[in-house]
C-alpha cells in the first residue's frame, strides 16, 4: 500500500526478506489490516515480512506490509519483540532506535514513490510525540522455529515541511495485525 520516497530514511521493499517469514500454517490466520484516512486496506499474510537484528542492546524487529511498488505499511520496532511493548512514532534524540524518521511508514501511498513518516527529526515540530504508535500485544513462540506477534498502531504520518503538493500532506494511518515472523538467516537474528 505504501513506499517510502521525500527526504526520509527510505527503507524500501527491495529490503524485504523473503515472503516465507510471515507465510500462513495450514489453520493459522494471520492478518494485517490498514486504515489510511479511513479507507481500509487487507494486507495478505504472504505480502508481509519481517526482519530482526541486534545490535548490543539495541533491538529492532521491522515488519514490512504490502507488495512491491504497491502500497506498503513499515513498522520499526526497538524493543525485545518476544514480549509485549509499546515504541513512540518517534523520536528526536534517541537515533540508535532507529525511529528518527518515525516508527511507522506510509509507503506508495497515495500513488507510487510518495512516502510519509510518522515522525521528521529534521523538523520535529511538525509531529507530535505519541508513546503508543505502535504497541505489541502479545509474542507467542511456535517452538524454535518461528514467533507469532499480535499487535496494533496507530498514528499519524506527514508529508515534507511547507509543500504546497497534496499528494504530499499527512494521514491518518492506524491497524492492527497478526503476523508469523519465521527465524532464518534472511529474517535476521533469533529472539
Amino acid at each position: 500500500m505504501c513506499s517510502i520516497s521525500f527526504f526520509i530514511c527510505c527503507e524500501s521493499n527491495s529490503s524485504k526478506v523473503s515472503a516465507s517469514s510471515s507465510a500462513a500454517q495450514p489453520g493459522a490466520q494471520y492478518y494485517f489490516d490498514v486504515s489510511v484516512d479511513g479507507k481500509e486496506m487487507h494486507i495478505k499474510p504472504e505480502d508481509v515480512t519481517a526482519s530482526y537484528r541486534q545490535n548490543g542492546a539495541i533491538k529492532v524487529l521491522k515488519i514490512f506490509a504490502g507488495k512491491d511498488g504497491e502500497p506498503t505499511v513499515v513498522l520499526t520496532i526497538p524493543a525485545d519483540p518476544s514480549k509485549p511493548s509499546s515504541t513512540a512514532n518517534g523520536s528526536a534524540t534517541e537515533f540508535n532506535m532507529e525511529i528518527s524518521q518515525g516508527s511507522v511508514s506510509l509507503q506508495n501511498y497515495p500513488e507510487k514513490n510518495y512516502t510519509s513518516n510518522s515522525f521528521n527529526t529534521t523538523y520535529p515540530e511538525m509531529s507530535v510525540v505519541t508513546p503508543d504508535a505502535v504497541v505489541i500485544t502479545a509474542s507467542e513462540p511456535e517452538a524454535s522455529v518461528a514467533r507469532i506477534i499480535t499487535g496494533n498502531f496507530n498514528t499519524t504520518t506527514y508529508g515534507s515541511k511547507d509543500s504546497k503538493d497534496p499528494k504530499d500532506s499527512k494521514h491518518k494511518v492506524s491497524g492492527k495485525f497478526k503476523i508469523r515472523h519465521v527465524f532464518s538467516s534472511f529474517n535476521g537474528d533469533k529472539f
